[in-house]
């Protein structure tokens, strides 16, 4: 196995895996090997794979800056669970995360992507062609939450995400929600028009934000998108189902001074963000009256 001599320059990948488990390490390592020879893989990018076989061993060579990716195992033999996310998350916050699990902890590895896992895979179905698709994914989402960073990812104002932030991490969700067969509810809320001074004005968008943040839940993205537009991306999951947070609109939406668009995902007819927010952004009244003020689903 070798590189084509046409490629002038070889990019080294360094992927560091952390499982205590002898057999799954044995398999994983064969599927990284055979990663370098596969259709799948770039011929220019060279993978250095190390291994680590506890928490505090994997620390320990994060915090070396030696490592451009990270296959994670949450069950350690020094560490279980969040946790064990936590640890190399602290230790090397720059370096993007895959999650290696168990199909039983498929809702942690959830919750964990939205706290900073770039994704997760089911350590029995690793194979090639995903394990290199997680791994690409992975290396570029990092790369533009990273630029967001550069650029604020809080809006000053309201303290929610920034358009930027808001649309890396929505396609995130979006092609997780694809891949897991879940669905997801892209959401645009669009403040009344105000007369008041800028004060009045600026205290009329904190409100805001701070009601649709306690609305959509813990689960959900919240961000403001421009001047008066804010919005929601609600991934469905067992903890927080989309159509809780559904409900919850239909309740509340009659009382409020806000004008609602939706957009659902449908997994079984995959759309890009940018068409889920044109929709959503279609199903915006015109204006605010009272047979108007809703949500339009």
């Amino acid at each position: 196995m070798g590189f084509s001599t046409h490629y002038l320059f070889i990019v080294t990948l360094r992927v560091l895996l952390a499982e205590s488990g002898t057999e799954d390490t044995l398999f994983l390592c064969d599927v990284l090997a055979d990663l370098e020879g596969a259709r799948c893989w770039s011929d220019w990018v060279h993978l250095e794979t190390s291994h680590a076989a506890t928490c505090a061993d994997t620390t320990a060579i994060l915090s070396t800056g030696s490592v451009d990716i990270l296959l994670l195992s949450l069950d350690l033999r020094d560490s279980q669970g969040a946790e064990t996310f936590r640890r190399a998350q602290a230790a090397a916050p720059q370096v993007p995360v895959i999650l290696l699990i168990e199909p039983s902890a498929t809702p942690l590895a959830e919750r964990l992507v939205r706290d900073g896992a770039q994704d997760f895979l089911l350590k029995k179905e690793v194979d090639c062609a995903p394990l290199a698709r997680a791994m690409r994914n992975a290396q570029e989402r990092h790369r533009l939450l990273a630029s967001a960073r550069a650029t604020s990812m809080t809006d000053q104002l309201t303290g929610l995400l920034t358009r930027p932030a808001f649309l890396t991490l929505a396609d995130r969700d979006r092609r997780l929600a694809e891949r897991l067969s879940r669905r997801m509810m892209i959401l645009i809320a669009e403040l009344a028009a105000w007369d008041g001074d800028a004060h009045r004005r600026d205290l009329a968008l904190v409100e805001t934000a701070d009601w649709l943040r306690g609305l959509a839940g813990p689960a959900a993205l919240v961000a403001r998108l421009n001047y008066a537009r804010f919005g929601l991306a609600v991934f469905d999951t067992e903890a927080e189902p989309m159509d809780d947070i559904r409900a919850r609109l239909h309740i509340t939406a009659n009382a409020s001074k806000i004008a609602f668009g939706a957009a659902v995902f449908d997994p079984n007819r995959p759309m890009s963000l940018d068409v889920l927010l044109d929709r959503a952004a279609l199903k915006l009244p015109g204006t605010l009256c009272p047979e108007q003020n809703g949500i339009a689903l």
